[in-house]
């Protein structure tokens, strides 16, 4: 399993504040950060591109440009809707486009588009967050970029894009379960704050069984918009306290309304299919935090409290990293240890939990 994971993540990362190298953050137009440093002409060794739309309405031919960056139009970041529902990305030579009905008007799209000096990470993914459509591509951009190519020409652009943002270094996929600073992980020693725990720490799962925790990564995320993190609100699911996760991240879910519903002891239910329930919220209060995600030797759930929170699949961190090396994973690295709900089944599990008066 190791030698599928970057070395540099078998231990903690090296801490850092979690607004390190971010460039510039803006949220409905507002900038959350201090002014982007737009003088800088100097390459940089990474540079990251998020931004976050609503598909608009294209009614003539001429593709509405949604983003364009500061520098030189032909070096410039430039992004298109077109009249077909494709989305196209300019960059340089790159030149890129979705197949037609990726978006319709009133979707909610996300970007992330990495550039390194060297051409050998050049990433562009676009998700559609209401169907859940991906496109995920390596480029090859022939220079290494700089700020003003990502940099908004104008603020008019900041209109179009409700959240964007621009760092100096590499931002990893956000579809991993993760778990904020202050979440009490029970191990053998007694509740630890995720942000203590090291590789070899014995973990408690929720059905007793004791597994050593193999990997943690410490990473910076984005929390606006489509990306904001969940916040798992105590009492509800069994928690003394409030704790702060990924959208992606699963809980466990048990009882007699899941077996009822399902005919499972026990199912997964991701945080941000929860968040019509009074027990999850969105939390953007924060533009950034660092996020903690474990993986075990097997799929399993870690115990906070009484509270089940799954651990990260082998698959979903390979798929991380942009690495494209699934196809050499066993069936077990990509099955979660309970049955998944998926969003329709997630909110029948909420409305008969409130009718029942279930936390």
């Amino acid at each position: 399993m190791n030698a599928l994971i970057p070395q540099q993540d078998l231990a903690m990362r090296a801490p850092l504040g979690p607004l390190d190298q971010w460039v510039a953050i803006w949220d409905a137009g507002q900038a959350r950060m201090p002014a982007p440093r737009f003088s800088n002409n100097d390459p940089q060794l990474a540079l990251s591109l998020l931004l976050e739309f609503c598909m608009p309405q294209v009614l003539g031919k001429t593709p509405l440009r949604l983003w364009q960056g500061a520098a030189d139009a032909r070096q410039a970041i430039a992004l298109y809707a077109q009249r077909d529902g494709a989305l196209r990305l300019v960059h340089d030579a790159v030149d890129i486009s979705t197949d037609p009905g990726f978006a319709r008007p009133g979707e909610i799209i996300g970007l992330r588009y990495l550039c390194c000096a060297r051409g050998r990470g050049d990433i562009l993914e676009l998700i559609n967050h209401g169907r859940g459509h991906r496109m995920r591509r390596r480029l090859g951009v022939a220079h290494a970029a700089r700020l003003q190519e990502a940099l908004p020409r104008h603020g008019g652009f900041l209109g179009v894009c409700h959240v964007a943002a621009i760092a100096d270094f590499h931002v990893t996929s956000t579809e991993l379960p993760a778990l904020g600073a202050g979440a009490l992980v029970q191990t053998t020693e007694g509740p630890i704050a995720v942000e203590a725990l090291r590789p070899d720490m014995a973990l408690v799962l929720t059905d007793g069984q004791i597994m050593a925790l193999r990997w943690i990564a410490r990473r910076p995320r984005l929390c606006l918009g489509r990306l904001a993190p969940i916040r798992l609100r105590a009492p509800y699911f069994g928690l003394m306290q409030d704790i702060i996760t990924t959208p992606e991240t699963r809980v466990m879910r048990a009882g007699a309304a899941v077996e009822y519903l399902f005919g499972h002891e026990r199912v997964l239910i991701r945080a941000g299919d929860m968040t019509s329930s009074p027990g999850a919220l969105r939390d953007r209060r924060m533009a950034v935090r660092d996020m903690f995600h474990l993986m075990l030797d097997d799929h399993a759930c870690v115990a906070i409290d009484r509270c089940g929170v799954e651990t990260a699949l082998l698959s979903d961190v390979v798929a991380a990293e942009d690495s494209g090396g699934q196809r050499n994973l066993s069936q077990t690295d990509r099955t979660p240890c309970f049955p998944v709900l998926d969003r329709a089944a997630a909110q029948a599990l909420i409305a008969a939990s409130a009718r029942a008066g279930g936390r």
